[in-house]
C-alpha cells in the first residue's frame, strides 16, 4: 500500500508580516525584518523555494515550515528573484493565491507584473501624460534597425530586467555598419524577440532615483557614474545628494503603475528638462540609505504597520 505523505502541522503562532524575497539576508530583508521588530510585530521571512502549495478538493494550503502563510496580514515583496519562466509564473501563482485567501501584498500582483515590463511601464507612464524619451516596442528587427539609424545614438533595452542588465548605448559606427547582427545578438542575449529601443538623452552625468511610499517621496538621490550608461548602484554608480525637484513627476508616475513602494527613475537632459525612464516595483535603497539622514526600512515599516 502507498503512504500519503503527510502535511506538516501549522504552526500556531502566526507572525502578521511576511517579507518575501528569494535572498532572505539581503541588507534590505535584514533591515526591514529588525524595523518590524522594533514595532512589536512578529515577522517570517518567506523564502519562495521552501514554500509549498497544497491542495485537494476542497481545501488549498500554502506553508513554509509549517506556517500557514494565508493568514499573514501583511505580505511585502521585495524581489520575484526568477529568471526561468517556469519559477517565475510559480511564484506569481503563490502570490496571486495568496491576494485571494485575503493577504494584503505590497505591491499588488498586478502592479508588480506591469511593473516587470518595461514595455507596459512605459505605456502607463505615457498614458499618465509623463515626459518619456522617443521610444520604439517592437519585434520588427527591419523597424528596430530603422530606428537605431534615425535616431543613433541611442538605447536598447531588454523588455524584461532590472540593475541595468542587457541596457546598452549603441553608439559606435562600427555597430551602426553591423545593425542588424547587432540586435540579433542582443536579442539572443537578452530581449528574447522583441526590442525596445530610446532616443538617448545626454544627461549632465547622473540621473536620479526617487522611492516613493503611499503616494509621497521619502528620499530621493543622484547616481553618478557606473558600468557604461547605467548608473545603477550595482553597476558602480556613486549616490550623492540630489538638489532637483522631481516630487511631482516621481509621485505621478508611481500613481501611474499603482504602486505602494516605487523606484521611479529619472534623467535630467542637458539644458535641464526632466525625463522619466522607468519605475519599479521592488526598488533597493541601499544607495539610498547613504544620502538620507533617517532609517528608509524603519520608515517603510512604520508606514505599513500603521495600516494594520
Amino acid at each position: 500500500m502507498v503512504k500519503s505523505r503527510v502535511i506538516p502541522l501549522v504552526s500556531k503562532s502566526i507572525p502578521k508580516v511576511g517579507l518575501f524575497s528569494s535572498d532572505p539576508w539581503s541588507r534590505r530583508a535584514k533591515g526591514l525584518e529588525e524595523a518590524f521588530r522594533t514595532l512589536g510585530e512578529e515577522v517570517i521571512q518567506v523564502i519562495p523555494w521552501k514554500v509549498s502549495r497544497w491542495g485537494t478538493t476542497d481545501k488549498h494550503e500554502i506553508l513554509q515550515d509549517g506556517i500557514d502563510l494565508s493568514r499573514l496580514e501583511l505580505l511585502l515583496v521585495l524581489d520575484i528573484g526568477a529568471n526561468d519562466i517556469g519559477t517565475f509564473f510559480n511564484r506569481v501563482g503563490l502570490l496571486s493565491a495568496l491576494t485571494e485567501m485575503g493577504v494584503r501584498l505590497v505591491n499588488s500582483v498586478s502592479s508588480i507584473l506591469l511593473m516587470r515590463n518595461k514595455a507596459e511601464t512605459m505605456r502607463k507612464l505615457i498614458s499618465a501624460g509623463l515626459p518619456v524619451p522617443k521610444t520604439l516596442i517592437t519585434e520588427s528587427i527591419d523597424d528596430a534597425a530603422s530606428f537605431v539609424k534615425l535616431h543613433f545614438p541611442c538605447v536598447l533595452k531588454p523588455l524584461v530586467g532590472f540593475g541595468g542588465y542587457g541596457v546598452q548605448l549603441i553608439e559606435r559606427d562600427f555597430d551602426l555598419e553591423n545593425i542588424n547582427d547587432y540586435l540579433k545578438f542582443h536579442s539572443q542575449m537578452f530581449g528574447k524577440g522583441a526590442y525596445l529601443l530610446q532616443e538617448y538623452i545626454k544627461s549632465p552625468g547622473y540621473d536620479i532615483r526617487a522611492l516613493v511610499l503611499d503616494g509621497k517621496v521619502i528620499t530621493s538621490m543622484r547616481r553618478v557614474g557606473g558600468e557604461g550608461i547605467t548608473t545603477n548602484i550595482h553597476s558602480g554608480g556613486v549616490p550623492q545628494k540630489n538638489t532637483l525637484d522631481v516630487t511631482n513627476l516621481s509621485i505621478r508616475a508611481a500613481n501611474s503603475v499603482k504602486g505602494h513602494i516605487v523606484g521611479v527613475d529619472i534623467i535630467p537632459d542637458e539644458e535641464g528638462n526632466l525625463w522619466v525612464l522607468e519605475a519599479n516595483a521592488t526598488p533597493g535603497w541601499y544607495g539610498l540609505q547613504q544620502v538620507t539622514d533617517f532609517d528608509i526600512s524603519a520608515r517603510i515599516a512604520q508606514s505599513l504597520a500603521e495600516t494594520f
